[in-house]
């Protein structure tokens, strides 16, 4: 695949500097479709997630990521889901509320909370699989199998190109010391 560099400063390749199979103005950008699909998708379960638990997709998020890494801290959490830490809070503080969370002190560490689900949260998490899955099958049941996990794979090579993309235009200073997580299903 054929690629461009830019620095930060510099301004953005013209469109003639562009390989010609990769421009054309009567395409749209990979980023609206992704964002389009995403929105789509999203308000469309909210509905059934609403209905099922009382809650909507960007919270499930938080909960289902809990459920997959049981005492993760606060802030990975965040990092994770590319959270601001005022939403992320806004979050917890309502899963704590409603009893689907505990944060528990770590031991080596006493400002650092370690989240994990209750029995209320783990129900609720079950019940939003249940959805989730059932969701996905008939939001997408135009795709075959191999044609689902060919467009899983794109999209891990396409998370990952963006991970390098942003790493490689971060300012030397702001470069995460650790790679990001790999995407997982949330």
């Amino acid at each position: 695949m054929p690629t461009t560099t830019m620095s930060m400063s510099a301004a953005p390749p013209s469109a003639d500097s562009a390989p010609p199979d990769t421009v054309s103005a009567d395409k749209p950008y990979l980023t609206y479709k992704l964002d389009l699909i995403k929105t789509l998708a999203t308000k469309a379960a909210d509905q059934y997630y609403q209905k099922a638990v009382g809650m909507r997709v960007r919270e499930l998020r938080v909960l289902r990521l809990i459920h997959a890494l049981p005492g993760v801290a606060a802030s990975e959490l965040g990092q994770r889901l590319v959270l601001e830490k005022t939403l992320m809070s806004k979050y917890l503080a309502d899963l704590e509320q409603r009893g689907l969370i505990q944060r528990t002190l770590d031991p080596q560490d006493n400002r650092v909370h370690r989240l994990s689900l209750t029995q209320a949260g783990q129900a609720v998490w079950q019940t939003s699989e249940q959805i989730g899955q059932a969701l996905e099958q008939q939001m997408f049941q135009q795709l075959d199998a191999a044609e689902w996990e060919q467009l899983n794979g794109l999209l891990d090579q396409l998370h990952d190109s963006l991970l390098h993309w942003q790493a490689s235009h971060a300012p030397a200073g702001s470069r995460p010391k650790r790679a990001p997580p790999r995407l997982k299903a949330v």
